[in-house]
């Protein structure tokens, strides 16, 4: 998950079982107080104090980050924020969604925050960010995988009140200050009680506690390989301490013997030696001298301690069965780019311990001192350049390489299993934000959902995910590129592109199941919804707000993988992710919420139209764009926007969308207070809508001539102004729509009024009642009644005004006729939303005077009030 909040708690029982690590507890329970180098020096830092746990992949820093901060917890009354700054695969997160999420979050614990609006840099929001947690008070932010050390300074808050927990691979040398504490293994005592834990509760580690040690040791006491190892231990229950660690030091040794054969390309060979003359790998090519991949060092090693397989060897998990309904989604057609298999997918496998860093020394990770936090045991660190100096500069997708025991403990994990659920755990390298639930894994292995769910149970008790809670699932971030090497090596690139197809076929559907749910019952949605499988659907829409909720992040990660990792092949289906997404949210959240995600979505459609070439999207991805930073007051920005989308729907044919354009470019103007290209671009837009006969066409022309009439009124240019209002009038009485036809008769009134033509302006009025009437419409007539009796003031006839006044009471109820409604403007004309004369926001432009270029005074209050 990207991000996660944390409620604030106190201390109290783990969620999660801990062992060990006292040391670094109390260690960094001393850093909080302790006074710093520049405290000392009369120069206190800008930031809060920042601590650091460091260490390599799988030494469980993220768990003794987690279990600090629980401790600490009762100290902080404003609770703890979370935020994951590396994705999965990674890259780093950038500084303005992390910051964000964190905002969402502070909403909602309470706390009053300004959201920045979408499309803003990321100084601007990291800094609002800042503000909002000085502002909450005394609280924690734990920030884990960190990348590099500007991550951090953009969301360190500057209250000292507040404590910052990083977690990452290396040191931050660029945090000023920084209190690192490095990880190695756990001390042997604590790794034994851990391997016991999850090996069950055998005595087959109570009896043989030297073994235990020798196997610990062969874990390099590394939590998340101890973990894996008792898990297998646990699910090899005929097997000794002895035997587990046979089978630990044959894959070593295969390992090892594999990275000892350079690849041919290093030696200056030919790499088509390895193939047939069909281009196919030989049947062995590429497996190393062991024949590790060919014969798995935990198959061969278990096979030498116990002379046969465990019956958990041959144990069908049924992964291949049918499906029961609700599993496999038809993706046909769209794979064709990947049937090609070259030799990163299946051969030359002796490269995996290059891929994924491992060195092939099995040796044990040795604990370094707190002041040499900068020599990490077991990896390099990548913060050091290339010329030797310290800098944050990390490359955007690097892993720190895995210890030689976790990847040992892996592959004897995972060539343990049966051929079925080894291939969906390697799917899982594919999981959206490393997030599985059972339809995600049942879509990416193309089996029953039921089926996913107990080989998913099966992984946690494996100690390859974790658990989360309900159907939900996380794959620990150590593993995920060890994963990542074995789909690379093992599968197809059509495989994996398939199974990216039907995941995100199947979010597609689901998608569309949480918006229909809020549709009433009876609609075309609801019969759709209807139609798919039991497992997709929802029965309430507070349901499906939970599920849009908890899963937000993992969807936000599928559509940026599906643009950026699938090289066009997907672009269909990533279209469709993002439409049904932002559909869901406009159907669960409210827009202010959802707009800073929609941007983001839009700019993935652009991105995916530019790359394929598709002016008609491309189009409507920079209308939709220019929208939201209209919106937001960043009209230069929206002009921008709004052009190169009348270039584009140009250049792809799409009249609507180029009517649309120009428009946007109009109400753009208006807002600025530019008057005359208002008009214009209004007036470009008219006529395009006149070249068309649909009923659409003419009322977009009906509405466009208020636009303009409003435009000109605001310039103080009355004639042009009635002229368009009449021709607006004249429209929608052609298209039989009374309560329009009254409003646009109105604003006729209301301009005559300005124009110092009294009379006229009465009889127009009049007009107008008259139509309302006769459409039905009371609340319309009421408004119309107070201006009629306005207008027959001003002119003098104080009967026919009193008359009409107690017209409008009536209308009313009973009603203050002083404090009636205002007069409603034609549908489209100066509606927020709906292209306004004023610009999207809707606001009224301040008139400073009389003149040609502004608008008198009272016409802009007589009309703000009217809105």
């Amino acid at each position: 998950m990207t991000h996660q909040a944390v409620e604030p708690t106190t201390a109290g029982p783990s969620p999660h079982p801990f062992t060990g690590r006292e040391r670094e507890l109390g260690a960094l329970c001393d850093d909080i107080v302790s006074v710093g180098l520049h405290t000392l020096a009369g120069q206190p830092l800008p930031h809060c104090r920042v601590l650091l746990i460091a260490g390599a992949p799988g030494s469980g820093r993220t768990a003794l980050a987690e279990e600090f901060v629980r401790r600490i917890a009762d100290r902080y009354p404003g609770g703890v924020l979370r935020a994951r700054l590396t994705e999965s695969g990674g890259t780093p997160v950038p500084g303005e969604r992390a910051a964000r999420d964190l905002l969402a979050d502070l909403a909602r614990l309470g706390t009053a925050v300004s959201v920045p609006p979408p499309g803003a840099d990321d100084d601007t929001v990291t800094a609002t960010l800042r503000d909002a947690l000085a502002r909450r008070g005394r609280l924690v932010l734990l920030l884990d995988d960190v990348a590099h050390a500007d991550q951090v300074l953009d969301l360190a808050p500057e209250s000292r009140d507040c404590l910052v927990v990083a977690v990452s691979a290396g040191p931050l040398t660029g945090v000023p200050d920084v209190r690192p504490c490095t990880l190695g293994g756990l001390d042997r005592a604590s790794a034994v009680a851990m391997l016991a834990r999850y090996a069950g509760s055998a005595p087959r580690i109570t009896v043989d506690p030297r073994g235990a040690e020798v196997l610990a040791e062969r874990c390099g006491d590394l939590p998340a390989a101890l973990t894996l190892m008792g898990g297998w231990f646990g699910a090899h229950p005929k097997l000794s301490v002895l035997d587990a660690t046979r089978a630990l030091d044959a894959v070593a040794e295969a390992a090892g013997s594999g990275e000892q054969e350079p690849p041919a390309e290093a030696e200056g060979e030919d790499p088509a030696k390895d193939e047939d003359p069909s281009g196919r790998p030989r049947p062995g090519a590429g497996h190393g001298p062991s024949g590790a991949y060919r014969t798995s060092g935990a198959a061969r090693g278990h096979a030498a301690v116990s002379g046969d397989a465990d019956e958990d060897e041959d144990e069908d998990d049924g992964l291949e069965d049918p499906d029961d309904g609700d599993s496999t989604d038809r993706v046909g057609g769209r794979t064709a780019r990947g049937d090609r298999v070259d030799r990163a997918a299946h051969g030359d496998h002796r490269d995996f311990e290059r891929r994924t860093g491992h060195t092939g020394h099995a040796g044990h990770t040795s604990r370094t001192s707190r002041a040499d936090h900068g020599s990490l045991a077991g990896h390099s660190s990548p913060w050091v350049d290339r010329d030797g100096e310290d800098g944050p500069a990390a490359p955007p997708r690097a892993h720190t390489r895995p210890p030689a025991p976790l990847v040992h403990t892996f592959r004897l994990v995972h060539d343990s299993l049966a051929t079925a659920p080894a291939r969906l755990l390697r799917l899982l390298a594919l999981a959206p934000a490393g997030f599985v639930d059972p339809q995600i894994a049942s879509a990416l292995g193309g089996c029953s959902v039921s089926t996913a769910h107990a080989a998913l149970d099966r992984f946690v008790r494996l100690g390859l995910l974790r658990a989360l809670g309900g159907d939900r699932y996380q794959v620990p971030g150590c593993l995920d590129p060890l994963l990542r090497a074995e789909l690379a090596a093992r599968e197809r690139p059509a495989d994996t592109l398939l199974a990216r197809a039907r995941m995100l076929e199947r979010l597609v559907r689901q998608l569309q199941a949480c918006r229909a749910v809020c549709e009433p019952a009876g609609s075309p949605a609801r019969d759709r919804m209807a139609e798919l499988p039991h497992g997709l659907r929802f029965t309430h829409p507070a349901g499906a707000r939970a599920w849009l909720e908890t899963r937000r992040p993992a969807l936000l990660a599928a559509t940026r993988t599906a643009v950026t990792e699938s090289q066009g092949a997907l672009d269909t289906l990533a279209r469709r992710l993002v439409s049904a997404l932002a559909r869901a949210f406009d159907a669960h959240r409210e827009p202010e919420e959802a707009a800073p995600e929609l941007y983001r979505l839009h700019e993935l459609v652009l991105r995916v139209a530019e790359r394929g070439r598709m002016p008609r999207e491309r189009a409507a991805a920079l209308l939709n764009l220019g929208d939201l930073d209209a919106r937001n007051d960043r009209f230069e920005q929206a002009l921008v926007r709004y052009r190169t989308a009348l270039d584009a729907a140009r250049e792809g044919g799409d009249e609507q969308a180029a009517g649309r354009a120009m428009e946007s470019l109009g109400a753009c103007y208006a807002e600025l207070e530019e008057w005359e290209r208002a008009a214009d671009w209004y007036g470009r837009a008219l006529e395009a809508r006149l070249a068309q006969d649909r009923r659409a066409d003419q009322e977009a022309a009906a509405r466009l001539h208020g636009r303009i009439g409003t435009v000109h009124a605001c310039a103080g240019s009355w004639e042009e102004a009635l002229r368009a209002w009449r021709a607006a009038a004249a429209a929608f009485r052609r298209l039989h729509d009374p309560a329009d036809h009254a409003r646009a008769l109105a604003e006729v009134a209301r301009v005559q009024q300005h124009a110092e033509r009294p009379q006229e302006a009465l009889r127009t009025f009049k007009q107008a009642l008259a139509v309302a009437y006769r459409a039905g419409e009371e609340g319309l007539a009421a408004a119309l009644e107070l201006r009629t009796a306005e207008a027959a003031e001003r002119v003098g006839e104080l009967r026919a005004a009193r008359r009409h006044r107690a017209a409008a009471r009536r209308l009313l109820g009973g009603g203050e006729p002083d404090t009636g409604p205002g007069l409603p403007l034609p549908r489209g004309a100066g509606r927020k939303g709906d292209g306004d004369p004023r610009g999207p926001r809707g606001h009224s432009a301040e008139p400073g005077g009389a003149g040609r270029g502004r608008a008198p005074r009272g016409y802009a209050a007589e009309r703000e009030r009217d809105r």
